[in-house]
C-alpha cells in the first residue's frame, strides 16, 4: 500500500459521523506532533510505526461441530496493515489523556519505541496464534 492509501485508511477509521475533514486534521496534527517529538519525518514515522505494529498472523474463531476453535491464519500484507491501523486507532481511543491529538501522537511515539498498548495487542495476537497452532489443520 502507498502512503496515501494508508493515510486514507487511517482517516476512514478515525472518522466519526462522516466528518472526514476533522479526521484528516486530527491525523495530520498527530503525525506532525509525534514527528516533532521524535525529530524524524512524518513518512518514515508512519512506516516504522506500521512495521512495528502489524501482525504477520491472525487467530480467528471457527465453529466445528459443537466446539469453537481459535485457528491461526496467515494474512496478506494489506490485511496486516489494516489490522495494525485498527489496533492503533483503538489503542489511542482507550488512552487517558485530554485531547485526541495528544492521545494519537503519544500512541504513535509509543509504537515507534516498541511499547504501548498497540504493541501489546499485536503480541497477544501472536501468542494466541502460537498457542493454538495445533488447530491449524482445521483451516
Amino acid at each position: 500500500m502507498t502512503t496515501q492509501e494508508i493515510r486514507n485508511k487511517f482517516i476512514c477509521l478515525l472518522m466519526k459521523d462522516g466528518k472526514k475533514s476533522i479526521a484528516s486534521k486530527l491525523l495530520n496534527k498527530s503525525l506532525i506532533e509525534a514527528a516533532r517529538i521524535l525529530s524524524i519525518s512524518e513518512v518514515s514515522l508512519l512506516e516504522q510505526i506500521l512495521r512495528n505494529v502489524k501482525p504477520s498472523i491472525d487467530a480467528r474463531s471457527k465453529k466445528i461441530g459443537r466446539f469453537s476453535y481459535t485457528i491461526p491464519y496467515a494474512i496478506t500484507e494489506e490485511q496486516s496493515i489494516c489490522l495494525a491501523i485498527k489496533l492503533l486507532v483503538k489503542s489511542a481511543r482507550e488512552r487517558r489523556e485530554r485531547d485526541f491529538i495528544g492521545k494519537l501522537s503519544n500512541e504513535f511515539v509509543d509504537s515507534y519505541n516498541n511499547r504501548g498498548s498497540s504493541i501489546r495487542k499485536k503480541n497477544e495476537i501472536h501468542r494466541l496464534a502460537e498457542v493454538n497452532k495445533s488447530f491449524a489443520y482445521f483451516r
